[in-house]
């Protein structure tokens, strides 16, 4: 009468609950550790941005430019470009991202380093500045470019296919491709985050210049 309406467990009963703590502590001990280390290895390869000496990705991307940026970065008017098709020696690209409130922080110090460029004889024309905006459409990239004024060309990656191509990485995420004798699209440095200044950028493309050009400027 004690035990009315009370319901036990035959696998919990005396000795096999026991034995059946036993084996799931076990089986815990042995296969949680190996299933993150697992997973780990296969998040980690996944979304490992590509960097230094990596050959860049040839992108294709939707013509959204104004004439003045199309003749900046000698493409044609058509509605569909490559990135091999952009003219330069030395091509510096953003990852942006309208929703990304760091991205912003560097446009003023993007625009400043385009415009040091522009000014400067021996470079403009050889070194190019572009910005691709990650999972944004036309009408997002307007904005970002209106509100901000933004000077260099902005282009667009709605599907993240561009991201995925580039390893998926944080933004902003800047990359300096030199083009090489051969076409060859080549990073040969990278930077992640808030970009220090124009000052920093223009350092940075002395040294590249140095170190890949075997001369500077361009």
């Amino acid at each position: 009468m004690g035990n009315k309406g009370r319901y036990v467990f035959p696998a919990f009963a005396k000795r096999g609950e026991g034995r059946f703590y036993k084996n799931i502590f076990l089986f815990c001990i042995i296969f949680f550790p190996l299933f993150i280390f697992l997973f780990s290895r296969y998040s980690h390869a996944e979304t490992k941005p590509i960097g230094i000496n990596a050959r860049f990705p040839d992108l294709t991307f939707e013509n959204i430019l104004l004439k003045d940026e199309q003749a900046y970065l000698g493409i044609s008017r058509k509605k569909i470009f490559s990135f091999k098709e952009i003219n330069g020696s030395l091509i510096v690209v953003e990852l942006t991202s309208t929703y990304c409130v760091s991205c912003k922080k560097n446009i003023p110090i993007l625009n400043e380093f385009y415009h040091r460029i522009q000014k400067d004889p021996e470079l403009k024309g050889k070194v190019k500045v572009i910005g691709i905006a990650i999972g944004n459409n036309i009408k997002e990239v307007e904005s970002l470019k209106n509100e901000n004024k933004v000077l260099y060309p902005l282009l667009t990656d709605p599907d993240f296919s561009a991201h995925k191509a580039l390893g998926e990485p944080r933004v902003p995420y800047t990359m300096f491709v030199k083009r090489d004798v051969k076409g060859k699209n080549i990073i040969v440095k990278v930077h992640k985050g808030v970009i220090e200044s124009a000052d920093s950028l223009m350092n940075d493309i002395r040294i590249i210049c140095s170190k890949h050009f075997r001369y500077y400027p361009l």
